[in-house]
């Protein structure tokens, strides 16, 4: 299920997300939220890896809602997140 808040669509199921191609349907958080701060940050590789899965969303987003130019900068990100997630430490 879909439920709108204003202009944003918030989506209530991971099934629902993945069909429709919404951001963070490809990898975990890569922590627990409630365990952050606890001596289990995310590797650099994880946190790219989610922050990459999230970007990829955004900008399918920005793209179908005809904003080139914010999905422009969304994909400059992208291929940031990228770029370290292939970096060995």
């Amino acid at each position: 299920m879909t439920a709108f808040c204003g202009v944003a669509a918030v989506v209530t199921n991971k099934r629902e997300a993945r069909q429709n191609g919404m951001a963070g349907t490809d990898a975990p958080p890569p922590v627990d939220i409630g365990s952050f701060g606890e001596g289990s940050e995310p590797s650099r590789q994880e946190a790219a890896e989610y922050i990459a899965s999230l970007l990829e969303g955004l900008r399918r987003v920005a793209h179908e809602s005809q904003l080139p130019f914010l999905a422009y900068l969304i994909s400059v990100a992208l291929e940031e997140a990228n770029s370290e997630k292939s970096r060995r430490d």
